[in-house]
């Protein structure tokens, strides 16, 4: 007895030992946590708990008759944690081991058919377990259940009865105590993995919130603002293991920047910025989703830096529309951290979130603006004065003429005051104008021609206001050397836009001005412009802001409008 209650404590030892080690792996915690297993992970579970059941076979203790060992525990287990299909193939594999290699001989179909009912048995309580339901003592009575399978199996599947039964005499308490205590240690070992989780989930949680409340403010400018993502990618990677991080817009890199002393071969990270946006950023937002890259193709530009790296891009998303991206690069682990992932997804959708409000609050101010520009019309002295003297000096001249400029004036301004919705037929807006230029052509008389081409079919809402203040800037800035304005209003249409263009043969806009104003800046002097723009890309998307097209013999600014 003595000798067979110190086999059973070295026994359950092993166990003990052999269970934490493998809870400790994080690779093997990755997959048992895993809630769709891939086939080939189900295999490698199975060869896993199949050694189990096999190095129990090994640690066997003779008692009477029989050969005593933890080789249910290994079968319970598997399918417990494991899942139905780890339960039967790991199962299989030790029925198998135990079939052939099993002694005494005598009891080794009944202890192969046991080690199946077992691996199922556990197979069967899988999704009890996975929920959380269970308790220790459940698992005591599973064990026990357990146990009294194979006493069965014996008793059924041995050709001498007596033989049978004496066994079964022999091995029924150490095996219940064995099983009973072995499946809690076990079971117990591995129940860390999910406490670990919870932690872990709990700490990931916690790291987002901080990050988020350094770094949310920093987007309420846009991306357009490079200083801010600057400091948000220092901020990133202060608070992680990150070897790089890079944020861009739809079309260029903002920031990026590099820990060197997490770069295993170190490299000069200016020439990621040399060839553009990344293929990652690219995919991750045309699909609008989290972009997972473990080895770099040999056919990228970034293979020869980026070999030792994983590589995550996830999309910043404005409603349905990705307007840029954050992608990282780290060192290769021989496990990918889920939780990592999961921790870089939610601070790039809390980035999001905090992009779509400032676009909302961006689109609040422009229609204030525009509201406002169209209140400054209907007071605007200077305006008021030219338009005024023009019709006093007519009134000596043409009175006729001057009590038509009179109307248009007042249907001008009837206009703005009237105006109530954001949308208004384009007929309308091209009316008003017309009003605003027919005043403006008897101000600067010959001086100023204006031409029209629109499709008599157009009929489609546009934002209001939204013509009005490029054709100003046109007539303002279109002088060429003889000092004559011209103005030019095409209107035309696609299957899905219409297009209008509005020209002028001025000497165009300055290269530093359009540079600025192509990222974004607001121009001093062209604040129509800059509001027009933005309105344009917050009704319509990204890509359909103004299309400026200058040079010394004038410029085109170009509008495309969605068709409803």
């Amino acid at each position: 007895m003595t000798e067979l209650v110190e086999a059973m404590i070295v026994n359950i030892a092993l166990l003990t030992l052999i269970a934490n080690a493998l809870s400790k792996i994080q690779k093997i915690q990755h997959m048992i946590l895993m809630e769709r297993r891939s086939v080939r992970v189900d295999l490698f579970l199975s060869c896993i708990f199949g050694g189990l059941i096999i190095v129990s076979n090994y640690l066997s203790i003779d008692v009477g008759s029989y050969s005593l060992n933890a080789r249910i525990i290994g079968a319970m287990a598997s399918g417990l944690l494991g899942g139905p299909l780890v339960g039967f193939l790991s199962s299989m594999l030790g029925a198998a081991h135990t079939l052939f290699f099993f002694t005494p001989k005598v009891f080794a179909r009944g202890a192969a058919f046991s080690t199946i009912l077992c691996g199922l048995l556990g197979a069967g309580f899988y999704p009890y377990f996975q929920r959380g339901k269970w308790k220790y003592r459940d698992l005591f009575v599973l064990a026990c259940f357990g146990g009294l399978c194979e006493m069965i199996s014996l008793l059924r599947m041995t050709v001498k009865l007596d033989v049978a039964v004496q066994a079964i005499l022999d091995v029924t308490v150490p095996m219940i105590v064995l099983n009973a205590f072995g499946l809690l240690i076990f079971v117990s070992s591995f129940n860390t993995v999910f406490l670990q989780q919870d932690i872990e989930s709990s700490r990931q949680l916690q790291r987002v919130t901080e990050l988020a409340k350094r770094c949310m403010p920093l987007f309420q400018d846009g991306l357009c603002n490079t200083e801010n993502m600057h400091a948000i990618n220092s901020i990133v990677l202060a608070e992680t293991d990150w070897t790089g991080v890079m944020i861009t817009d739809r079309e260029r890199i903002l920031d990026c920047q590099v820990i060197p002393e997490r770069q295993e071969n170190p490299f000069d990270h200016q020439s990621i910025l040399a060839g553009g946006l990344p293929d990652e950023a690219k995919r991750a937002m045309d699909s609008g989703e989290l972009v997972t890259l473990h080895q770099v193709p040999k056919d990228s530009r970034w293979y020869e830096t980026m070999q030792s790296y994983s590589i995550v891009a996830a999309p910043f998303i404005v409603g349905t529309e990705s307007v840029g991206c954050m992608l990282i690069w780290f060192q290769k682990k021989w496990v990918f951290r889920k939780s990592m992932q999961e921790f870089f997804q939610h601070f790039v959708t809390n980035g999001s979130v905090q992009l779509t409000r400032t676009r909302l609050e961006e689109q609040n101010q422009l229609t204030r603006k525009a509201e406002f520009r169209a209140l400054q019309f209907q007071v605007n002295p200077h305006f008021l004065f030219n338009a005024l003297n023009t019709i006093s000096s007519i009134c000596r001249e043409n009175s006729e003429k001057a009590r038509e400029l009179l109307l248009v004036l007042a249907n001008y301004f009837r206009y703005d005051l009237r105006f109530e919705s954001y949308l208004v037929p384009l007929e309308e807006e091209i009316n008003h104008v017309q009003d605003y230029l027919e005043i403006e052509k008897a101000r600067f008389e010959e001086k100023l021609s204006v031409r029209y081409k629109i499709d008599a079919d157009v009929t489609i809402e546009i934002p209001t206001l939204i013509l009005q203040p490029i054709v100003e800037n046109a007539v303002r800035y279109g002088i060429d050397n003889r000092g004559n304005r011209s103005v030019d209003i095409r209107i035309s249409e696609t299957e899905s836009d219409v297009i209008v263009e509005i020209s002028d043969r001025g000497k165009g806009f300055a290269p530093d001005i359009l540079e600025k104003f192509r990222q974004g800046q607001s121009l001093d002097n062209h604040i129509g412009l800059t509001n027009v723009h933005k309105r344009l890309k917050n009704a319509y998307g990204e890509d359909h802001g103004l299309q400026i097209q200058t040079s010394e013999q004038g410029t085109t600014v170009g509008m495309r409008f969605k068709k409803q």
